[in-house]
């Protein structure tokens, strides 16, 4: 073997050292965003801001309420009586998150003899963390109303 096709095996193996060791610390870049986005074993922030739209049974305005979820912990705001535009403005924390998944369930409040409460919707959003502040997440509900909450995860 020459001393030229040493060399040129030499540089073969060399750029594909390099070209190993750039695809593995791609690959430890890209994993570690990915956990870093993640809201898993962080603190969920959650607003529920107010509705819009919503309707009740019959012809009266709704008791409206929403129950918001990251897997197994819950919570609710309460319940705004005869209001189809309500404001509740509650925030809520979720600690150390055990998913990636938010769900927001809207509820028409029955009391009385009428029975038990109005599903009016439900909304499963995936949760990021990706450092911009607060996601907005839009919740469509029966005849187009909807219910808007924000969320940050840290």
């Amino acid at each position: 073997m020459s001393t030229r096709s040493i060399f040129v095996s030499l540089g073969v193996k060399k750029r594909l050292k390099m070209k190993l060791a750039v695809f593995v610390s791609l690959l430890v870049v890209v994993t570690a965003q990915a956990v870093s986005a993640s809201c898993i074993g962080k603190t969920v922030d959650v607003w529920v801001a107010n509705g819009h739209g919503l309707t009740g049974d019959g012809l009266q305005d709704p008791d409206p309420y929403v129950l918001v979820s990251c897997w197994l912990s819950t919570q609710k705001t309460r319940v705004i009586h005869s209001n189809a535009n309500p404001g509740w403005w509650q925030k809520f924390q979720f600690y150390s998150a055990s998913g990636d998944l938010m769900k927001v369930d809207v509820w028409e409040a029955d009391s009385g003899l009428r029975g038990d409460d109005d599903h009016l919707g439900t909304c499963m959003e995936p949760l990021r963390s990706d450092g911009v502040g607060y996601h907005t997440v839009q919740c469509v509900v029966k005849d187009g109303g909807f219910v808007k909450v924000f969320y940050k995860c840290h």
